[in-house]
């Protein structure tokens, strides 16, 4: 009984940890998480901006120089803000946006009240896959940095499309559903090879 009742205060204790950490995984104050959000927010401002290829490659280069933990840049641009992403809006990540946008068209009226917001969504992908880029680390399940790039480049394409749907003074809602849904495969396919977790 007693080797019982160890063995169940010891589980108790293993599961409240595994909590713990699933719990601080994602913070808002993680100190790397900080940094890696001022990363990308530099990157995106240089996209928004409009700046050329040079730019936001020397922009790119200082980031991996600064050797970011590219789950970390992942977090920053995802996440929702409590979780210490850039967020979508108050209550929503960017990850979380593109797939709601993927699995069903937003009304017109969404459409154009969220507008600004959709354009910094692809936006930030544009970005973001100039930032992982560099991130390859080595080839797994038979995929090499050949399929890295293409996914990140399709990634880039399909947010393209997107910016220049969600520019339009009458964007279809129906387009946008579509391309949202590209982007997000390109995201998970690429996630499905490479990620470890």
């Amino acid at each position: 009984m007693k080797k019982y009742v160890i063995g169940l205060a010891l589980g108790a204790a293993l599961t409240l940890a595994w909590a713990a950490v699933g719990t601080a995984r994602y913070k808002a104050d993680d100190e790397d998480v900080v940094a890696a959000r001022k990363e990308v927010v530099e990157v995106l401002k240089a996209v928004e901006a409009g700046k050329g290829a040079k730019d936001i490659e020397a922009k790119v280069a200082a980031i991996k120089k600064k050797d970011m933990d590219l789950n970390n840049l992942m977090i920053a641009a995802y996440k929702p803000k409590d979780k210490g992403g850039i967020g979508f809006d108050a209550a929503n990540g960017m990850e979380k946006k593109l797939i709601d946008l993927a699995k069903d068209p937003p009304t017109k009226a969404a459409l154009k009240k969220e507008k600004k917001d959709l354009i910094k969504l692809a936006q930030l992908n544009i970005a973001m896959a100039e930032v992982a880029k560099p991130h390859f680390n080595k080839p797994k399940g038979g995929k090499t940095d050949k399929d890295w790039n293409r996914w990140l480049d399709d990634q880039k394409k399909a947010a393209k499309e997107l910016l220049d749907e969600v520019k339009k003074d009458n964007p279809d809602p129906k387009v946008v559903s579509k391309v949202a849904k590209d982007l997000q495969n390109t995201c998970s396919e690429c996630h499905g090879a490479f990620r470890d977790n």
